[in-house]
This record gives C-alpha cells, structure tokens and sequence, in this order.
C-alpha cells in the first residue's frame, strides 16, 4: 500500500503522505483534512471511506467526527484526545478504540495489542513509570 494519497486542491493534485495528517474532520459532505504544515483542505470524502482507506495502523476513529492520527497523539483520557494545539472529544462509543490499538504501560504489565488480541505481560521490576 502506498503511504500517501493525492487530493485535488486549487485546480491541482497535491500529493498528501498519511504521517503529515494530524486528524480529519466531519463536515456534512465533506470532511475537513487537517495537516501538520498546509492549510486544511475540504475533500468530498467520507469518514466511512477514510476509514477503508487510511492505514489501521496509523489512524483511529475516536469520535462520530474524527478520525485521528495516532502517531500525532501527544496523549488521551477518557473524554478527549490531545494532539499539538487541539484537544478533540472521544465520542462514547469510541471510548475503548484507541487503548485497543495501542501498548499502554501501566501497573507494572505491558498491556500488547496485536491484531485486536490482548496480551499481558509482566514488566521487569528494575522499570518504573
């Protein structure tokens, strides 16, 4: 799979990498691209078919709409998502998509997930949080 996608922008094709998208944005019809270094774009593009498209790995659906960057996550609660200068709603039924897709160190386990099965594992005594 290719790690950018083109988006159509002032009359042209702009070449956009999935690591330079911080979050995107539900907007009626439209979704609202927001990226590290470039304006925001509106692009007729569903959540649903940003969800078929953006990498598992890389991307997760925290609220009805947003879509983040995990990568670009600076951390999370149960109520929002903090990413640089934003702060985006975890949407009740998303509350448990980002700590399924993502390694959580925490009392003393590594808490693992790989392809959606969780696996706890003992952390060595000498590593403290």
């Amino acid at each position: 799979m290719q790690s950018f996608f083109f988006i159509r922008h002032e009359g042209r094709f702009v070449k956009v990498d999935f690591r330079h998208i911080l979050y995107i944005e539900a907007r009626k019809n439209y979704t609202r691209l927001v990226l590290e270094e470039r304006p925001t774009a509106l692009v007729l593009v569903t959540l649903k078919q940003w969800e078929r498209l953006l990498p598992r790995d890389l991307f997760c659906r925290v609220h009805r709409g947003y879509i983040v960057s995990i990568e670009k996550i600076v951390s999370f609660d149960n109520k929002y998502v903090y990413l640089p200068g934003e702060k985006i709603t975890i949407g009740e039924q998303y509350r448990n998509a980002l700590s399924d897709v993502v390694t959580i160190l925490a009392n003393e386990q590594v808490r693992e997930t790989v392809r959606g099965v969780h696996a706890h594992k003992d952390v060595l005594s000498e590593f403290e949080l």
